[in-house]
């Protein structure tokens, strides 16, 4: 199957369990559960609960073929056309969510229960913390402690590359401190294009994470290859302490 298919199917929604067995029935027609999964590499337990999630998508039917029943896929030449109309399904309904977000925000402000500290694990979670740092940036800025060489090391280079862009097109300005190693002097070459300003620290003192000051909130990102986790905290106060310790590094450091 090309791979083209395969990731189309993912973007709208698929586990690679259910592509699989999706695949498995593109490429051979109604098939026995037992003989997808073989061919799937999976149990049939999981297979039979696989089929009956591609059901409920309309992307699987159940047929009576030689006294057994069989599965068969959604015909080759309709595949196309569903993964449009699941786009434009995803499309409505991010658009449905981002527009209700305020109100449940303001709910939550309400009761009082807005979480203070969020937890972030793994590393789509700590991408997504990031994401906090560009999307709930009200001042536009951020102040942040990085250790440059671990980030371009350790950290998806897509996603490093996405986050800048993203952020010069908000226009969020960032000052970052790092230990002025090759890497650092390198990366300043980039500054203007990416509305920051380096500050550089004695090569000595190295570190593999990063703290990232905006708004009311401090985030702590580790760039650790393996469990890398994100902690942001919203404080007041907390914000206010590091935001002043920041200034005060950043008026002793270099340029």
């Amino acid at each position: 199957m090309p791979p083209a298919v395969t990731k189309a199917l993912k973007e709208i929604g698929l586990s690679d369990k259910e592509v699989a067995v999706l695949v498995v029935l593109l490429e051979h027609g109604p098939m026995l559960v037992s003989a997808i999964a073989k061919q799937a590499r999976i149990n049939r337990t999981t297979a039979y609960g696989l089929l009956k999630e591609l059901m409920a998508k309309s992307l699987v039917s159940q047929v009576k073929k030689e006294g057994a029943d069989r599965f068969q896929s959604i015909a080759p030449e309709l595949l196309p056309a569903y993964i449009e109309r699941r786009r434009d399904i995803l499309a409505d309904s991010k658009k449905a969510v981002e527009e209700a977000v305020p109100q449940i925000k303001l709910l939550r402000a309400k009761g009082k229960s807005l979480p203070k500290v969020q937890f972030f694990e793994g590393a789509e979670g700590v991408q997504q913390a990031y994401e906090d740092t560009l999307e709930n940036n009200k001042e536009k800025f951020m102040r942040d402690l990085t250790g440059i060489d671990a980030a371009y090391s350790n950290l998806d280079p897509k996603f490093v590359q996405y986050y800048l862009n993203k952020r010069t097109k908000l226009g969020i300005r960032a000052t970052y401190i790092a230990p002025k190693t090759e890497a650092a002097i390198e990366a300043t070459k980039e500054d203007e294009k990416y509305i920051r300003k380096a500050k550089f620290i004695p090569p000595q003192y190295v570190f593999e994470s990063e703290v990232c000051i905006y708004d009311n909130k401090v985030g702590i990102f580790s760039y650790a290859k393996e469990n890398p986790v994100a902690l942001i905290i919203e404080d007041d106060t907390i914000a206010h302490t590091m935001k002043t310790l920041f200034d005060y590094i950043e008026s002793t450091t270099e340029k």
